[in-house]
C-alpha cells in the first residue's frame, strides 16, 4: 500500500465532483460512498486500485490518495489520470464571473460551489455508457456496466467489496454480442456495444485522433458509430474529451430544466436550448455540469 496527497486548484468540491463520476456506492467500477471515491485504474496494463478521500475544504482542498496495490512510482501516472477525471487543475473563476450576471445560474454556482467538470478516463467509456443509458429511465450519469464488468473484467477484492476495471474495447470485441447482454444491457445494446468495441479495437475508429478535430466534426464522426445518437456524441465530447465548449442540447432533462427555470414552460426545443447556451461560449459545458449536479441533487437523474 502507498499513500500520498494532492492539492487541486481552489475552489474544489470533491464530494460533488466524485458524485458525477459514480452511479452509486453499490457500483463495482466507479464507487463513491459519499466520502471516498474508489476506482480500479489501468496504467498501460498495470491495474491499480485507487482510493480518494478529501482532507480539506473548498478553498483549501487537499486529497489523500491511497494505492492499495501501488508504489511511489505510480504516483505521477495515477495523479495525471485522477487530475483529468476530477478536473483538479480547472480554473472556475471565469465561469463564476459569468454566473454573476445570470440570475438562474448564479444560484447553482453557489449551491455547487467548487464543482469541477469531471471527465472519464477515455472517450470509449462515455460512448459505451451512452449506449446503455435509457432515455426516461437511466440517465447517462447513472448508467453502469457493473454487472458486465464482473463477468469479463479484471477485478480485485477489498474491504468486502469487489472492484472491477471498466470493460475496454479489446475485452468487449472478443466477446460474442449475446454474451454482452448482461444485467440491464439489452440484446440491441449488446450488438451496439460489440460494434463500437470492434471498431475501436481494430483502429477503424481512432478516438485519440478525433480529439484534435473541431467540435462539429467530432460530433459528426461520433454519430457515425452504431448506437450513438446526437446526445451520445455530445456527452462524449463533454465528458470523454473534456470539451467544455459543448452543451448537450439533445438531452431532454437539460432542456426541461432550462424551460422551467428560464422560460416557465415544461418543453423547449433544441434550437431554444442552443440559443440559451450560446452566450456562455467556451464555458457552456460548465453550465451543463452545474445543471446536471442540480438535477442529481433533486433526484431527477
Amino acid at each position: 500500500m502507498h499513500e500520498y496527497r494532492l492539492s487541486p486548484s481552489s475552489p474544489f468540491n470533491f464530494e460533488q465532483t466524485a458524485a458525477l463520476l459514480s452511479p452509486g456506492p453499490d457500483d463495482s467500477i466507479d464507487v463513491f460512498d459519499g466520502k471516498r471515491y474508489t476506482r480500479l485504474l489501468d496504467l498501460d496494463g498495470r491495474m491499480r486500485l485507487a482510493l480518494v478521500s478529501s482532507l480539506g475544504v473548498e478553498q483549501r482542498p487537499e486529497l489523500i490518495i491511497t494505492l492499495m496495490n501501488g508504489t511511489e512510482q505510480d504516483e505521477r501516472p495515477i495523479s495525471r489520470v485522477l487530475s483529468r477525471m476530477m478536473g483538479m487543475d480547472q480554473d472556475l473563476a471565469p465561469f463564476y464571473e459569468r454566473c454573476r450576471s445570470d440570475p438562474h445560474m448564479y444560484g447553482l454556482s453557489r449551491d455547487h460551489y467548487g464543482l469541477k467538470a469531471p471527465q472519464r478516463p477515455s472517450p470509449f467509456e462515455v460512448l459505451a455508457l451512452s449506449i446503455t443509458s435509457q432515455p426516461g429511465s437511466t440517465h447517462f450519469f447513472r448508467a453502469s456496466l457493473s454487472e458486465l464488468a464482473q463477468r469479463i473484467s479484471y477485478s480485485v477484492a477489498y474491504a468486502g467489496h469487489t472492484f472491477c476495471a471498466f470493460p475496454d474495447a479489446e475485452a468487449l470485441a472478443v466477446c460474442k454480442p449475446k454474451d454482452l447482454a448482461v444485467g440491464a444491457v439489452t440484446s440491441q445494446q449488446a450488438e451496439q456495444l460489440h460494434s463500437l468495441a470492434t471498431c475501436v479495437a481494430s483502429g477503424d475508429l481512432d478516438l485519440k485522433g478525433l480529439a484534435r478535430r473541431p467540435l462539429d466534426t467530432l460530433l459528426s464522426e461520433l454519430q457515425g458509430c452504431k448506437g450513438i445518437g446526437p446526445l451520445g456524441a455530445q456527452l462524449t465530447a463533454l465528458a470523454g474529451y473534456g470539451r467544455l465548449d459543448c452543451f448537450p442540447t439533445a438531452d431532454s432533462v437539460l432542456r426541461r430544466w432550462i424551460g422551467r427555470s428560464v422560460f416557465e414552460t415544461d418543453e423547449i426545443d433544441e434550437q431554444t436550448a442552443r440559443g440559451w447556451a450560446e452566450p456562455w461560449g467556451e464555458l457552456r459545458g460548465y453550465a451543463a455540469i452545474y445543471i446536471y449536479a442540480e438535477l442529481l441533487k433533486d433526484g431527477l437523474i
